[in-house]
């Protein structure tokens, strides 16, 4: 399973669309557990460079339209 997102940086206003793939080479992951946002590796925008997830909720309000795939 996979995730996109539509992330709009509250910093420049830019809107950019990010991906990671939830499985991490393990089982796949619940539907239920998608809101979840790794915060140790950095997101960062790719028009301003500020990290978008310092925290979970701080990403959240960030995000503007979620995609997940199997």
């Amino acid at each position: 399973m996979g995730i996109a997102y539509q992330i709009k940086c509250k910093h420049c206003q830019a809107v950019f669309n990010y991906s990671q793939d939830q499985t991490f080479g393990l089982t796949s992951r619940c539907i239920g557990c998608e809101s979840y946002v790794e915060v140790d590796a950095p997101i960062r925008c790719p028009s301003c460079n500020r990290r978008l997830n310092s925290t979970q909720q701080e990403f959240n309000e960030q995000v503007e339209t979620v995609m997940l795939w199997d």
